[in-house]
């Protein structure tokens, strides 16, 4: 066939290289109707190591600029071992049920997974010690012991029940203990009765639990420290949320087993994107703007200056801020009115900083890099990890959890914290990232949902997704929790827009 003769490409931009834009570039790249194009603002070089032979599940690490999706992560490298862990910020893992095209997608790219158990402790926000000096260890040798030792700690729950009965808190008698562990078997199964058999209405949260009358304590101590740890916001924001959101959440997850990426989500991030040739890091788009005749200008500033070029298609994998910042038709669907907080994530050592971050340029590093679920296998943390969930009850902005995960190597995660600027805090920290949440209200699903089903009766003048040649994906695209399955099941619905197969679709 002649040169001439193969019809040309459709030109699609996708702006935005998390989980959403990396998602939708891949389903197109596969495509030969499409030539892709993603543009992202930020660009670094990101640490990059040869695995060892021994760790054969993390084989497919890049080096390349950073994408968004993995731009925060790091690598923590422990000074007693010298052994190299993956750090994901935020901390990343998925649940069985609710996370099922996810977990399909990451099953078709071949992304090693492994199941692990979290022992969740629940404390009070009395003191503002934060991590404990030698903490982290005590974790990594004895997850149950280092759970019931939390400071101000009541509970301790196993995530699917899988220690029963729960490790007793050091503050609590036995008798006392099991007092409470009983008034919760009690809350937890009429809770849970409620989401299987009391159909939400078009009510908030907070609406929801009162009229299934369950108790104040239970809701305070237990359920929104947990649900706000998933969602990263604070108990009120929580409340506002669609009480559908966290009905069909508690539902689809009940019982089902927790995931993490071994290596962290670099290797999601590679696979993604291998094979895409045309990605321009460090490009800040500043419009998109649609054209007479159907086509998309898509304008941008990098380090020459501003750029401008034309695309067939464009889709906006941002946060719905951004996006109605940069596409003037958005303004009128009310998404500039959608609420947003900003979320800090840390890495944090001991004091005696028994732990480093790797740069990309030690090759002293280079070949020590493990997946530290394989690496510590003779750990119980290997599958058994604490995470602490310190709840300040009272103060400016009401009341508020931070969640602080103890990784394998022993660094410790901390997302949402309740005194960041505190010299213990800064004394410990290793790094820290922040990234823009997007919250849910009754208000704003409806929002989404007039924009992604087009159901605009009486709304004449509302834009909707793929007007105009432009599309939206995120997290926050599609009716549930804003978490990565959002991601995933908004790129599916671009690419059936543009008629193209979704190979790992059940």
């Amino acid at each position: 066939m002649d040169e001439k003769d193969i019809p040309s490409r459709e030109r699609v931009a996708i702006i935005g290289t998390g989980l959403a834009g990396l998602t939708t570039a891949h389903l197109l790249k596969n495509d030969k109707r499409f030539a892709v194009t993603l543009l992202e603002q930020v660009g670094r070089s990101q640490p990059s190591f040869i695995p060892s032979a021994m760790n054969l599940c993390c084989s497919h690490l890049t080096q390349a600029e950073s994408l968004s999706f993995d731009s925060a992560s790091v690598a923590v490298q422990s000074h007693e071992t010298g052994a190299v862990e993956r750090v994901d910020l935020p901390m990343r893992a998925s649940a069985g049920g609710y996370y099922a095209n996810l977990n399909r997608m990451y099953r078709h790219l071949d992304v090693p997974m492994h199941p692990v158990r979290f022992l969740f402790v629940f404390a009070k926000a009395i003191n503002q010690k934060g991590i404990e000096p030698g903490s982290d260890q005590q974790a990594l040798q004895n997850p149950s012991a280092a759970a019931s030792a939390v400071p101000d700690g009541y509970f301790v729950h196993a995530s699917n029940l899988h220690q029963m009965p729960p490790p007793r808190p050091s503050g609590y008698s036995a008798w006392r203990y099991l007092l409470e562990v009983l008034c919760l078997i009690l809350c937890h199964a009429w809770f849970r009765a409620a989401c299987f058999l009391v159909k939400p209405r078009e009510e908030s949260f907070a609406q929801y639990l009162e009229r299934i009358w369950l108790p104040r304590r239970y809701t305070t101590h237990y359920l929104l420290p947990l649900m706000s740890s998933v969602s990263t916001c604070t108990h009120d924001e929580l409340l506002d949320f669609p009480a559908s959101d966290l009905v069909n959440y508690i539902k689809f997850s009940y019982s089902q087993q927790h995931y993490t990426v071994c290596g962290g989500v670099q290797q999601v991030q590679s696979r993604l994107s291998r094979g895409i040739e045309d990605i321009r890091v460090r490009s800040r788009v500043l419009e998109v703007l649609p054209q007479l005749n159907g086509k998309v200008m898509v304008r941008w500033q990098d380090e020459i200056g501003v750029q401008e070029e034309v695309f067939d298609r464009a889709v906006l994998a941002v946060s719905p801020d951004v996006a109605s910042r940069l596409f003037a038709p958005l303004k009128v669907t009310g998404l500039d009115t959608m609420p947003t907080t900003w979320v800090e994530s840390s890495v944090l050592t001991t004091p005696s900083r028994a732990h480093s971050l790797v740069d990309s340029d030690d090759t002293n590093s280079q070949g020590k890099v493990a997946c530290m679920h394989h690496a510590a296998a003779e750990l119980e943390s290997a599958s058994t990890q604490v995470i602490t969930l310190r709840t300040q009850f009272s103060g400016a902005g009401g009341a508020r959890s931070e969640a602080l995960h103890t990784m394998p190597s022993g660094v410790v995660v901390s997302t949402c914290p309740l005194d960041p600027e505190s010299e213990a805090t800064q004394k410990t920290t290793l790094r820290t990232a922040g990234f823009r949440r997007t919250l849910r209200t009754v208000e704003s699903r409806a929002i989404v949902e007039r924009i992604m089903d087009g159901n605009n009766a009486g709304r004449s003048n509302t834009w909707v997704n793929g007007e105009n040649n432009v599309w939206l994906a995120g997290s926050w695209c599609w009716d549930g929790m804003v978490l990565l399955e959002g991601c995933v099941v908004s790129a599916m619905r671009v690419a059936d827009d543009f008629g193209v197969e979704v190979p790992w679709r059940a």
